[in-house]
């Protein structure tokens, strides 16, 4: 399919009449000009030569003043199909170079408005001159009347298919390192965007449609915005007008005249402002922030914010129910969370003044700078000024030593300061408390959550369903239990291998178990002789306070639990057990029964050691040591007592064999300490400050305990029975 396109300059021909009627008579001829009118553009050349030197008589041209260029554009094949117009892939055989028209489709083109949008599209792109806009070439007509535009061919995928191949499953095991550097990739495609949309506000139009299927990404790393047929004028304002750059000239659609609540919403309800599905608000420059942070938003999270039929997402906009990213995608940054959340804010006001902003916050982040939307913690700021002043950091961190030193020697001259000292100790010791029990609480919740998700797994559900039907059909007709058989529990310890398989990066647990609705433990990761046997009695399996009488029959627990501490009868280590039931369906489904128990397994030593603010701290050298307290009573000396030391590098690692048991709990009076804290911290919704303790009324030592507690748990589920201390050594 070929067709020719012509330009008539008949225009300029009355531009170039009216200024020969408008020049006096004795006027001298004005300065010579020429220009060049073509297919794929415009060339106007102005020569500064005098008249009388130009062979070319009396206006002084010496080429006609209008040419009329063709050109032939051959359409090859269809590339894309949209709700307004027909993209095709084509070639310009005038210079060989590839295309990408657009027509208006057949059933758009008998509409009036849809001709006004297909003109005003392809108007604003072909005036929008930026790198990152895609840039039109020709506009004109086809032979059957329709409208067309010929634009730069961009060979590449679109920034949604981008997106979906950061989240394909198919890629969870690529390194983290590689999935970092892809999402860096892309938040540095996002910023050029920011700008793009930034250019187009400071000419005075806003898109209005942005999303991740109108950003197109080239092969060799180009970033072009598609799609202005929804694109609308605005006022400028100061700060645009100050940008230098001029205001673009478009028709005027019948809707930009309509009072405010009679105008039309157009646009893509996913990625929409609350001002634009309202329709009776005022749209502007804020509407195109709010679609860039859907569209970051999408990015992080893998999926649109908003999703389901048109009414249910545009109630949801307007009430503002967003969901943050990370309540729907783990491991997202905090920071890029809070750029994502400003850029969406409700209110208009609130969001970023202009995408510049929100560019400059993403160019933050990429290159290790504070971002503007988030307040980082003070651990998190101190991280970043240590990478970026390594040396200036291990000259101060020396220069404290050194000030310590001679703090200790001239202890006497310094009498008058010790209030002051005593008080910056405390305030330290407790923010350190805190921040540890707030990280270890964390910890814990995150292992209970993949042990509750994976307790929901497919298969293991099904092998364990498969066994629970034989075990009820034989107890059903008064036969025996079948017999112990490792074979006939081969599913079960199948889908178990894969589960520990599939998190041994992300949980240190030492072995995952699975037991049966009557308490026989049925699989083992790794494996071992204890398949086979009951533990229907352990706390573990019923959910109750300490072990029962081996041999007790119970119930499976229903809900997430944490065993009493014990001893390892092989290795002689303190031990805890993580655990979740295992359903036969979801939480809605009719009849749905329980089918059993899955375990997680710990070295209490190395649970607390791969905790970030207690594993830091215990290996810096800094002059304060932590350790994990249990609250509750264990059985560990033969005795019911509560307040066991789990970890403290001073004093256990947690090999009970090499120390006396008596000598690594805490006082009496101190677990009583922490347990009316952690009570306190439940009742009153937020952390409490960790009062000092001091241990030694003859000795100015101090230390600061804060509970363990997992704020997003039912309050009989959040106490998990165990508190931080942080302590001078």
């Amino acid at each position: 399919m070929a067709f020719a396109i012509g330009h008539a300059a008949r225009g300029a021909r009355r531009h170039v009449r009216r200024r020969r009627r408008r020049r006096r008579p004795d006027a001298p001829p004005s300065r010579p000009h020429g220009t060049l009118t073509g297919t794929l553009g415009a060339v106007t050349r102005h020569d500064d030569t005098h008249d009388d030197d130009r062979p070319g008589g009396a206006d002084g041209l010496d080429v006609p003043p209008t040419v009329v260029a063709t050109t032939e554009i051959l359409i090859t094949r269809r590339l894309g199909r949209g709700g307004l117009g027909d993209v095709y892939t084509a070639s310009d055989r005038a210079t060989g170079r590839s295309l990408a028209v657009k027509f208006l489709n057949v059933a758009a083109s008998a509409q009036a408005s849809c001709r006004e949008s297909f003109a005003i599209e392809a108007r604003v792109t072909s005036q929008l001159e930026h790198p990152n806009i895609v840039p039109v070439y020709v506009t004109g007509d086809a032979p059957d009347g329709r409208p067309y535009y010929a634009m730069r061919l961009i060979q590449g995928r679109t920034f949604a298919a981008a997106i979906a191949d950061l989240h394909d499953r198919r890629r969870v095991r690529d390194r983290a390192d590689e999935r970092t550097s892809r999402l860096s990739e892309l938040l540095s495609q996002f910023a050029l965007v920011c700008k793009a949309i930034a250019y187009a506000h400071d000419r005075g139009v806003i898109h209005r449609d942005i999303k991740p299927a109108n950003i197109m990404l080239g092969r060799f790393g180009e970033v072009v915005v598609l799609d202005w047929g929804l694109a609308s004028r605005i006022d400028r304002d100061d700060r645009a007008r100050s940008s230098g750059e001029e205001s673009i000239l478009m028709p005027t659609m019948g809707f930009d005249e309509a009072p405010a609540a009679r105008r039309p919403v157009s646009g893509t309800p996913a990625y929409m402002s609350p001002e634009q599905h309202d329709g009776g608000r005022h749209v502007g420059t804020a509407s195109d922030v709010y679609g860039l942070g859907a569209t970051l938003y999408h990015m992080l999270a893998g999926e649109p914010a908003y999703a389901g039929e048109v009414a249910a997402i545009r109630e949801s906009v307007l009430a503002g129910r967003l969901v943050p990213p990370t309540r729907v995608k783990r491991g997202i940054s905090p920071a890029l969370e809070a750029v994502c959340l400003k850029a969406m804010a409700h209110d208009p006001a609130e969001r970023y003044d202009s995408p510049l902003d929100l560019a400059r916050d993403v160019e933050h982040y990429l290159t290790d700078l504070p971002v503007a939307a988030y307040r980082e913690p003070l651990a998190r700021r101190v991280a970043r000024w240590t990478r970026r002043h390594r040396t200036l950091a291990q000259g101060g961190f020396l220069a404290l030593m050194t000030l310590l030193a001679v703090t200790g020697a001239a202890a006497v001259l310094l009498r008058r300061m010790a209030g002051d000292e005593y008080r910056a100790r405390k305030t330290a010791l407790t923010m350190a408390a805190r921040l540890a029990a707030d990280t270890a609480a964390l910890q814990i919740d995150s292992r209970w959550r993949i042990l509750e998700h994976e307790a929901s797994d497919a298969r293991l559900v099904a092998a364990l369903g498969s066994h629970e039907a034989e075990r009820a059909t034989a107890a059903g007709a008064g036969s025996p239990p079948p017999p112990v058989d490792r074979a006939r529990w081969a599913a079960i310890q199948g889908a178990l291998e894969r589960i520990a398989s599939e998190n041994r990066d992300a949980v240190d647990a030492e072995s995952w178990v699975v037991c049966d609705v009557a308490g026989l433990q049925v699989a083992r990761s790794p494996p071992g002789d204890t398949i086979g046997q009951s533990f229907s009695h352990r706390d573990y399996f019923h959910g109750g306070d300490g072990d029962l009488p081996v041999g007790t029959k119970t119930q499976p627990l229903a809900e997430p639990h944490r065993s009493t501490v014990y001893k390892s009868q092989t290795t002689g280590r303190l031990k805890v057990a993580f655990s979740a039931p295992v359903w036969s369906g979801p939480a809605d489904a009719p009849g749905r029964q329980r089918l059993g128990v899955l375990v997680m397994t710990f070295d209490v030593g190395l649970l607390f050691r791969s905790i970030d603010a207690i594993a830091g701290w215990n290996a810096s050298g800094l002059p304060f040591a932590v350790a994990v307290i249990d609250l509750r009573d264990d059985l560990v000396d033969g005795v019911p007592r509560a307040g066991l030391v789990l970890e403290n590098p001073d004093l256990v690692r947690g090999e009970i064999g090499e120390h006396d048991v008596q000598a690594v709990r805490a006082p009496a009076a101190i677990v009583s300490r922490l347990r009316k804290a952690g009570r306190l911290r439940l009742d009153g919704g937020a952390p409490v400050a960790a009062a000092p303790i001091t241990f030694d009324d003859e000795v100015p030592t101090i230390a600061a305990a804060e509970a363990i507690v997992l704020t997003t748990r039912p309050r009989h589920l959040a106490d998990v029975g165990w508190a931080v201390l942080v302590q001078e050594r």
